[in-house]
């Protein structure tokens, strides 16, 4: 598995962003349906992680460039 900075970083800022009100709409739109798919996944861990690609969940269904790793979404 090979790691994407740009992801993470993109992932970590739109977070951020939404901890401190500064979020945009179609960000946290797009992590919803995402963190929907993700929430039942038998992957998903009960610390909010994917066990399949190890991404903490709340920032990588916030950064438009990433995909699951099982091709869910």
């Amino acid at each position: 598995m090979k790691l994407n900075i740009r992801q993470i970083q993109e992932g970590f800022t739109n977070l951020t962003k939404k901890k401190l009100g500064m979020e945009q709409k179609e960000i946290e739109l797009m992590a919803q349906n995402r963190m929907d798919i993700c929430n039942p996944c038998e992957h998903k861990t009960p610390r909010g992680r994917c066990a399949e690609c190890g991404c903490v969940l709340s920032a990588k269904t916030r950064s438009p460039t990433s995909s699951c790793p099982i091709n869910k979404w």
